[in-house]
């Protein structure tokens, strides 16, 4: 590894929105994280059901992955990374664990190549503050989330990039997500939102 990209590894590490260098993906997976938050916690504030179809965005080596993957026996997984290092540990995490209902896809947060509708769940851990364009990126998930579909963002204590629970309110509101539940974590949250059904046209008056 040379001087410069040494640099910039420490630059992404330490900087505020960049990207978490792949480099040092071994960080994500300690034991020590699971004082935090661990997978099975939040598993349990997703709301997931047997045949969700659920995409993590920005899943890192996978340390939430497997988990989830798990809870899905008659669903799906999708993870999705900018970085393909990233995406590759994570595939290597998930068959280590044997786990065969996860499909692994690089894009960017902010152009989602799903087709409109058809995801259930999209969850984003520590991620949303690395992202170049948050807002871009909740637009995007809203596209590809169905009408009732939770979109969920974990914010944890000691990451550069967090952002509040009042911005993270503030960006999906905008894009016409209604709050849903928020779970405490010291130094840190979960904040769940839900995309609501299109109103139902008013009917006209009566004819004939």
């Amino acid at each position: 590894m040379t001087p410069n990209r040494i640099r910039d590894i420490w630059r992404q590490f330490s900087g505020r929105g960049t990207t978490y260098p792949h480099e040092l993906a071994f960080l994500l997976t300690l034991p020590f994280r699971r004082l935090i938050l661990s997978p099975e916690q939040l598993v349990d504030r997703l709301g997931l059901h047997e045949n969700s179809r659920v995409l993590e965005l920005g899943p890192g080596p996978g340390f939430f992955s497997v988990r989830v993957a798990r809870s899905l026996p008659q669903g799906h997984l999708y993870l999705a990374d900018i970085q393909i290092e990233m995406l590759r540990k994570a595939r290597t995490r998930l068959a280590r664990s044997g786990v065969s209902n996860a499909s692994f896809v690089q894009a960017s947060a902010g152009a989602l190549p799903f087709a409109a509708g058809t995801l259930d769940v999209v969850f984003l851990v520590a991620v949303l503050g690395e992202v170049p364009d948050p807002d871009a990126c909740v637009a995007s998930i809203a596209q590809v989330l169905r009408s009732g579909g939770i979109l969920s963002i974990t914010e944890l204590p000691g990451d550069p990039d967090a952002l509040s629970e009042a911005e993270v309110a503030r960006l999906a509101c905008a894009r016409g997500f209604e709050r849903a539940e928020t779970y405490p974590i010291r130094g840190g949250f979960t904040a769940n939102f839900r995309k609501p059904a299109p109103a139902a046209p008013e009917s006209g008056p009566p004819t004939g």
